[in-house]
């Protein structure tokens, strides 16, 4: 009789461990006992069969059943460090931290920090956008194409130049090529260069040869040029001569008469500067 109450009551037990489901029901004391439900927690466990439960708080969350008494807290998404703010967060499931625009963070680390997205900057195109959880890629325009503004979906082609123009300056990857009508401002400042290096190289042979002698003036020549030289130096600097004028005579001829003429009939003439005229006796000039 007692083999049989001790049998009766292993199947007993057995039957009871079999039918205690694992994820919603738990094992307390030998008896099966239920959890409190997603987004619960215990609030005391006295009542095995019908255990009190309370919902979680606003920032915790449960996602299964559970006998525990407290419930998990939902990460803190902080506005000063790029994140989004969550409104109304779950209770029954984890809600991830999400980055403002412009921002990724990486599911390797639960989405704890953000990091700024990559901009592409002139001169390259955006390959790939990036996503809240992954960093936008790069491309450098290819030769012949360029890109002007940030993050550029695409790299434009550089401009043709058309008939009758010619190109003033090059494009680049962050610039296009410019067209200028006739000859380009670089091309005349590349040519007057060219015929001022050409003077300046005749220049420089004529100096060296003239004075190794292969350049001569001819000997007349040079004494005409030295003649003409010394005689302008020499009437630069020869004193001025004073050249003596002749006394000229401004008289007017006196007719010879009886009072101005002497005993034997010649011509009295009275000397310049004498106011007066001192008549003399004649001498013969017979005696």
């Amino acid at each position: 009789m007692r083999t049989v109450f001790t049998l009766c009551a292993l199947v007993t037990l057995l039957y009871l461990v079999s039918c205690c489901e694992k994820d919603t029901h738990y094992s307390k004391d030998g008896k099966c006992c239920k959890k409190c439900g997603p987004g619960k927690r215990m609030l005391v466990d006295d009542n095995c069969e019908d255990p009190r439960c309370q919902d979680c708080q606003d920032g915790e969350y449960q996602s299964g059943y559970t006998s525990e008494t407290r419930c998990e807290r939902q990460p803190s998404c902080d506005p000063n460090l790029h994140f989004l703010p969550q409104n109304e967060p779950s209770k029954t499931r984890l809600s991830r931290c999400q980055c403002e625009p412009g921002y990724y963070c990486t599911q390797d680390d639960d989405c704890d920090t953000c990091t700024k997205q990559t901009v592409c900057k002139p001169g390259q195109r955006v390959v790939k956008k990036g996503s809240p959880v992954s960093d936008t890629a790069c491309e450098a325009c290819e030769h012949g194409t360029f890109s002007t503004n940030d993050s550029s979906d695409t790299c434009r082609k550089w401009s043709e130049c058309k008939s009758g123009y010619v190109q003033n300056t090059p494009g680049s990857s962050n610039s296009d090529q410019t067209c200028v009508a006739g000859t380009p401002t670089y091309g005349v400042l590349i040519g007057v260069g060219v015929s001022l290096l050409i003077v300046a190289s005749a220049v420089f042979v004529f100096i060296k040869k003239r004075k190794s002698g292969c350049y001569k003036l001819p000997k007349k020549t040079i004494e005409v040029l030295t003649h003409g030289e010394n005689e302008d130096v020499e009437r630069a600097y020869r004193p001025a001569i004073q050249q003596p004028q002749e006394d000229i005579d401004h008289s007017v001829p006196v007719s010879p008469t009886l009072s101005n003429l002497t005993d034997n009939g010649n011509y009295v003439a009275q000397e310049d500067g004498k106011l007066t005229i001192t008549p003399t006796t004649e001498s013969n000039s017979f005696s």
